[in-house]
C-alpha cells in the first residue's frame, strides 16, 4: 500500500498547533533554542499549507478543463448529467 502526500495532509498540518504549544512552553521556560525550533515548525506548516492549497487548485483546474465539477472534501471530479 502506497501512501501519498495528500493522504498525510492532516498529519503534516498538525505541525502548526504542536509548534504553537512548544512555543508557549519554550517562552515559559525561557528556552531560546526551543523557541527557534518552534518558529521553524510554524514556517514549515505555512509552506505546507501553501503547497496543499496549490495542489488543490491544480486539481480543481483539471476538473474544470474536463468539464466536470470538483468535490473539495472528497478530492474527486464528477459530471452533472
Amino acid at each position: 500500500m502506497m501512501v501519498t502526500v495528500l493522504q498525510l495532509q492532516p498529519v503534516l498540518l498538525s505541525i502548526a498547533p504542536v509548534s504553537v504549544a512548544v512555543m508557549l512552553y519554550a517562552m515559559k521556560r525561557k528556552k531560546v533554542w526551543l523557541m527557534r525550533l518552534s518558529l521553524i515548525g510554524m514556517v514549515l506548516s505555512v509552506l505546507l499549507l501553501f503547497a496543499f492549497q496549490y495542489l488543490d487548485y491544480r486539481h480543481l483546474e483539471n476538473c474544470l478543463q474536463q468539464g466536470e465539477v470538483y468535490k473539495p472534501f472528497q478530492s474527486q471530479c464528477f459530471k452533472f448529467n
